[in-house]
Parts: C-alpha cells; structure tokens; sequence
C-alpha cells in the first residue's frame, strides 16, 4: 500500500508541476506521500530545494535519513499513544470520571528539501 501511494502521489505532483504558475513548495500529508513528490520532481530535472521545496508530515525515522533528509512536521505520535493509552486504563478504572481533552502541538522539523522560495 506505501508503494501504490508513492506512485499515485508522485502522478499528482506530476500535474502540479504543468501548471502555468508551478508552486514553490509542496505540503504532503504524510512522509510517504511526500517521498512520490521528491520522486516526481527528480525526475522532471528539478532541484530540491533549489527550485521547489517539499515537506511531509509524521516524521517518519526515514525522513531524517542523510539521503532524504526531508523535512517534516512531528505530530508527537508517541506521547498521542502514550496519553490515549494512559486515559484509557483511568477510563476502565472508573467509569465516572469526567472525560479529559489534551492538546499537542506538532512541531515542524526542518531539513534539507526546505528553503525560501526562489528569486
């Protein structure tokens, strides 16, 4: 499945790239997604950064390899679990507390397929 959505993305920025104004940067909703575009924009002779930036999101640990080195926003996935599975057992433990909300802020993680936009 992380292929197929590697390929259909990379078609998609594929389409981006034809249009009459290209974007400066792309914004994909997961690493592996953004991984396509990287593979599309490559392909088509262009330069990341230099000519066009590309970040994901979920800071996947490939996207800090050296060779990707993508930039990406880290949604604290860990400390998601860690507070859905800590909410969880209070829950079982008494039914009757008052449901909690907790707020994360992601934080974006800049790499090297980031930089201002060209002249």
């Amino acid at each position: 499945m992380a292929e197929e959505a590697h390929t259909v993305h990379a078609g998609h920025a594929k389409k981006l790239l034809a249009r009459p104004r290209r974007p400066t940067a792309v914004f994909a909703g997961a690493d592996i997604v953004a991984m396509g575009v990287l593979e599309a924009f490559t392909e088509a002779g262009l330069s990341v950064p230099g000519d066009i930036s590309v970040a994901g999101y979920d800071n996947t640990t490939f996207a800090s390899f050296g060779p990707i080195s993508l930039t990406s926003v880290d949604q604290a996935g860990h400390e998601i679990g860690g507070n859905a599975a800590r909410l969880l057992l209070e829950r079982i433990a008494d039914r009757k507390k008052a449901p909690v909300q907790v707020k994360l802020s992601p934080t974006l993680v800049p790499r090297r397929t980031t930089a201002p936009p060209p002249a």
